[in-house]
């Protein structure tokens, strides 16, 4: 048996998706039978791409416990994440600062490790519910939520010019979720019915599959795939 460790770098995306990303492990261990898999999400609520930057090398605090940073374990994979969700904030001012350090997050996991890196885009929100339930933002107008919505999908296409300009790996959710959209599947069922901001079970199902798209297109894992 073949063994891998994968780790996730990322903001609540990911952290949401649990500690041992159920639908990413039942996916490459359907694909991949020869081979096994350790999954290390690193992913945290609300984190920007210079609080990704810091927990590659260094330690940090998550649920009240102390963590080693990624670099630590030397991971064979790093799936990173845009960190759209948390940075949109900062407006289209911000997006040269943005490039600049998802630039820094990918090179210095290239400089503390020596693993094979994919970039992953979420999907961006759908307009008319982001947010919505979401206590924090109640009796916020949802032509307000939905200019926020664009800031998200603004900052995800940020990114995607950045994955094209660098060539690097890309496992892309929100090309998917296009997709099957089109072919007749709702929207809704890959958001969290909560706050129509994080995936569903349904989403992260999803996530898996261009995760691991991603890996057999760029040859990452030496066994032919089970199809």
């Amino acid at each position: 048996m073949n063994e891998f460790s994968i780790a996730l770098l990322g903001d609540s995306v990911f952290e949401r998706w649990g500690e041992d990303c159920p639908e990413l492990n039942t996916e490459l261990t359907r694909l991949y039978t020869r081979s096994t898999f350790q999954i290390q999400n690193h992913g945290l609520e609300g984190s920007r791409v210079g609080n990704a930057l810091l927990r590659v090398s260094s330690d940090y605090e998550k649920n009240g416990h102390t963590v080693r940073h990624l670099a630590y374990s030397n991971p064979g994979i790093v799936v990173v994440d845009s960190c759209a969700y948390s940075q949109f904030w900062d407006g289209p001012e911000g997006l040269t600062e943005y490039r600049d350090l998802l630039r820094r997050v990918w090179d210095e996991i290239e400089r503390t490790t020596t693993a094979k890196l994919i970039f992953f885009l979420a999907a961006p929100p759908p307009r008319d519910r982001f947010l919505d339930g979401v206590p924090l933002f109640s009796n916020t107008s949802k032509a307000t939520r939905a200019r926020f919505a664009d800031g998200v999908a603004m900052f995800l296409q940020e990114a995607r010019s950045i994955v094209q300009d660098e060539g690097w790996p890309l496992a892309d959710a929100g090309e998917e979720l296009e997709k099957v959209v089109k072919a007749g599947a709702s929207i809704r069922r890959y958001f969290d019915q909560n706050d129509s901001c994080h995936p569903s079970r349904f989403g992260y199902a999803l996530a898996s599959k261009v995760i691991a798209r991603s890996l057999d297109n760029n040859r990452f894992i030496d066994e032919k795939l089970n199809r």
